[in-house]
């Protein structure tokens, strides 16, 4: 196993295999991402992207939850700081979502997500981002947008569509309907559900070491063709999210829960 290093709530490290780790640590949090914390994922993935001694990448999260979306009470406090939410403040916290997704889309290696717990939000994005999906029973998938006012980001219009066909997409993304891990299966948006955290960890590990003994080349070029067929239209999914989720943050009803969340309730 690697030797993980802790920067920014996220611990990371290469093992002499070529398994890289990427696991969130921000319990208070539940692991919901705050700028550092995003952009340091960021900076792994690129720098990652350009390493020839990865061949994988695996993302977790510790403590019994994945992630549970952004730090929404983070942007409290930033907003209550700063008055609010303007169209530029807006568009760079949608357009850092994008990036943080993308640059786990762009890893030219697989990716492995383990989802131990909650994916909520973009941190369901972030998770369903992979390759290859393994989560515990006790976790589900949750696009909570539209219970803040605001709509799915991360390019989960384009991959939960692709994963689950228009009419479970638009249950999830419409009427925010939590997806357990056993539905997520048998519907297609994961590969597979072991039934606690430690058989989980084990399965992700035999698949992590079949996916470093194979060869790198096939595996990227194999890849990239399926993502050709499957998310072609991913980038125009990100440019929609972007125009839209920069209006809707700064719209009242979003606003109205940002200060929620900064009166504690």
């Amino acid at each position: 196993m690697a030797q993980l290093e802790m920067v920014d709530g996220i611990w990371s490290g290469i093992d002499d295999d070529g398994i890289a780790r990427l696991e969130i640590d921000r319990p208070e949090q539940r692991n919901a991402l705050g700028g550092d914390s995003s952009g340091r994922i960021i900076d792994l993935c690129d720098a990652w992207a350009a390493d020839d001694r990865v061949r994988v990448v695996v993302l977790s999260g510790r403590g019994g939850a994945f992630c549970a979306g952004a730090d929404v009470a983070g942007m409290a406090q930033n907003s209550a700081a700063t008055g609010g939410f303007g169209a530029g403040a807006s568009r760079a916290i949608i357009e850092n979502g994008s990036r943080l997704v993308g640059a786990v889309r762009s890893l030219p290696m697989p990716v492995i997500a383990a989802v131990d717990g909650p994916a909520v939000g973009i941190g369901a994005s972030l998770a369903v981002a992979a390759d290859l999906i393994y989560a515990s029973a006790r976790s589900y998938f949750l696009l909570a947008f539209v219970r803040l006012g605001l709509m799915p980001d991360g390019g989960a219009s384009a991959t939960f569509a692709a994963s689950l066909g228009r009419a479970r997409a638009n249950a999830m993304a419409l009427l925010g309907e939590k997806l357990c891990a056993t539905e997520a299966f048998e519907h297609g948006l994961i590969n597979g559900v072991i039934e606690d955290p430690a058989g989980l960890t084990a399965a992700v590990e035999r698949v992590a070491a079949k996916l470093a003994a194979s060869s790198p080349a096939a595996l990227a070029l194999t890849k990239a063709a399926l993502d050709g067929a499957t998310l072609s239209a991913y980038e125009a999914a990100i440019d929609r999210e972007i125009a839209g989720q920069t209006e809707l943050l700064q719209s009242p009803q979003f606003q109205a829960a940002v200060a929620a969340f900064a009166a504690g309730r």
